[in-house]
């Protein structure tokens, strides 16, 4: 699956009721879990959000001190 660019998977856990999702952005792999598959890829997709901007922070203070 995609989600602005960056791939991600969603799979269902051994453990009734768990659903497991992973991603790698910018190199750095992040994962979780959800109770049911839409709950994984929401919990995906917010995590990308979070790692993208991050990544857009750092990249913005690493700008002002060149």
């Amino acid at each position: 699956m995609l989600y602005h660019g960056i791939e991600y998977s969603v799979v269902q856990g051994i453990v009734r009721h768990q659903w497991k999702w992973a991603a790698t952005v910018c190199g750095t792999k992040i994962s979780g879990y959800g109770s049911t598959r839409d709950e994984a890829i929401d919990n995906a997709k917010k995590a990308i959000e979070r790692a993208i901007q991050k990544q857009r922070l750092k990249q913005d203070l690493g700008g002002e001190d060149q």
